[in-house]
């Protein structure tokens, strides 16, 4: 048996860590995001988000790759194996070095051509968009290699180096931005040459930590071809999934530059850049519990494993709703105090959309991380990845009807809804959970907060009148935030849940 409390307590300790790291990094992001707008203009950035979107549409492939190697290495950790864990990574190595040879060549091939004959580019800058490419195409390639180290630090759960890299990473970006102020060559250019600069300086920090820190990791030559046959076979239904997803996102950024131009694809880059980092608070809390869903699978800890799908569930909902919430009530006074004048049309509803769709995910995440968990992923690849592709076909026929931009994001949310019932049937059936204690204990809290701050936000918009002011925005976040703690505390959490939050607070109170 686990030690349980063991467990907990580096849970705790992993997810603060990710914690400081997103606090920082979503504060940096979104400045930089501001100062990259500005300094580019709306048509050069919107144009970096299209090419970026092209050369990311090719991460099917190698996106599962990264999901494959954690899994495996993470299951390699919990059955104690350290011969299958080297084995394990430089399988995966070799396996990304072919990857990336054959997808700079398909990328270079297919992107190339999509760009100057599919791509809406304004006049007189195809050139400048051209090179961006370029440069976005070997950021992905180095990037690619990092995903591997990546899944190697994170399945070890050494979260700080993790924590560390990422600030180290968003920082550079900031600077890079600034520096275009100065820059006088073309901004668009430069600033997509030094991205991949510094995704140089990150892969080569984290080869370094890892010979250093995890010395048992040995790279060799691998003789044993299972090695290599059990991650192909898992990451090649994987992969399946990933082009579901990628066509999903980086298919309707580009349906979208098809139908309306860029100036719709900067108002879409600007509402993932506001997913993104207030998804940090989610996806930090997600990566903390990962390694321990698939060690408690490879264990045999079937019980402990529900206990973990519960909490991580409903938790993550509620963690991304009481930050939702006040963004999505304040969002015109937020953008404009973000970027200024500078709000591309659509921006506002776009980035409502998203959070929505966000908040439907962190449902679904724990649920398709057990599936992965269990290696028996085909059938459901096959049924999700079916259902997630009518994403891209429902969406083509309602732009071509002449519906305005932001049906992509309904359809969307939509969607989302039923892959959330699909993956639950799947892990019942793998893992022999409950559903209907699902329902009651995740389903039930949720909807019954949902329900309870909808009728608050509506009923502030209708009746009260906030200042367009800073006054005006903390004093609603105030308002909103303590009723959703106090729905939380009790509509959203069990007596046990309760207990234990008391008892965190004690341990905290008695620290200071």
């Amino acid at each position: 048996m686990p030690d349980i409390a063991a467990n907990n307590k580096r849970i705790a300790k992993n997810t603060l860590m990710l914690y400081i790291r997103m606090l920082l990094v979503m504060a940096v992001t979104l400045y930089t995001s501001r100062i990259a707008l500005n300094v580019l203009g709306v048509e050069d950035y919107g144009i970096y988000n299209i090419v970026g979107s092209v050369v990311i549409a090719f991460s099917f492939i190698s996106g599962p790759l990264g999901t494959a190697t954690q899994r495996f290495l993470s299951y390699s950790l919990g059955e104690n194996d350290n011969e299958k864990l080297n084995n394990v990574f430089s399988s995966s190595l070799m396996i990304y070095a072919i990857l990336a040879v054959i997808l700079l060549i398909l990328i270079e091939i297919a992107g190339t051509w999509f760009l100057y004959n599919k791509m809406q580019i304004p006049d007189g800058r195809l050139s400048a968009a051209f090179w961006a490419f370029q440069f976005s195409i070997l950021s992905f390639i180095i990037n690619l290699f990092k995903t591997c180290y990546d899944a190697l630090i994170i399945s070890h759960e050494r979260m700080s180096f993790f924590a560390y890299l990422g600030i180290a990473e968003v920082i550079l970006r900031l600077l890079n931005a600034l520096a275009l102020t100065y820059a006088t060559v073309d901004k668009l250019i430069l600033y997509a040459l030094n991205m991949a600069f510094i995704s140089g300086i990150i892969l080569t920090c984290a080869i370094i930590y890892s010979r250093k820190k995890i010395p048992h990791i040995k790279i060799h030559k691998v003789k044993d071809k299972d090695g290599f046959r059990q991650i192909l076979n898992f990451s090649g239904w994987s992969m399946f999934g990933s082009l579901a997803n990628i066509t999903a996102n980086q298919g309707l950024n580009i349906l979208l530059n098809v139908f309306h131009g860029v100036t719709v694809n900067a108002a879409m880059g600007i509402a993932n850049q506001v997913s993104s980092a207030v998804n940090q608070f989610v996806m930090n809390f997600q990566t903390a519990f990962r390694p321990q869903l698939v060690k408690s699978y490879a264990a045999g800890n079937i019980d402990y494993l529900h206990k973990l799908i519960f909490r991580t569930c409903k938790f993550s909902f509620f963690l991304l709703f009481a930050i939702a919430c006040p963004i999505v009530f304040n969002i015109d006074f937020i953008l404009k105090l973000w970027l200024g004048d500078n709000v591309p049309e659509l921006t506002a509803i776009f980035c409502s959309m998203i959070l929505l769709y966000s908040l439907l995910e962190t449902l679904s995440a724990p649920l398709w991380m057990t599936v992965q968990a269990t290696g028996n992923i085909k059938k459901y690849q096959l049924v999700i990845s079916s259902l997630i592709f009518l994403n891209i076909i429902f969406s083509y026929i309602f732009l071509k009807l002449g519906f305005s931009p932001e049906i992509v994001l309904e359809i969307k949310c939509c969607l989302d809804l039923t892959y959330l019932v699909v993956r639950l049937l799947f892990v019942h059936k793998m893992v022999n959970m409950s559903v209907k204690y699902f329902t009651l204990n995740v389903f039930f809290p949720v909807i019954k907060v949902t329900l309870l701050i909808a009728i608050l936000l509506y009923l502030l918009k209708s009746y009260i009148v906030f200042e367009n002011n800073l006054m005006g925005l903390l004093s609603s976040i105030t308002i909103i935030l303590t009723t959703i703690g106090v729905a939380i505390w009790l509509f959203g959490v069990n007596g046990h849940e309760k207990e234990l939050i008391k008892q965190m607070v004690i341990k905290i109170m008695h620290k200071k």
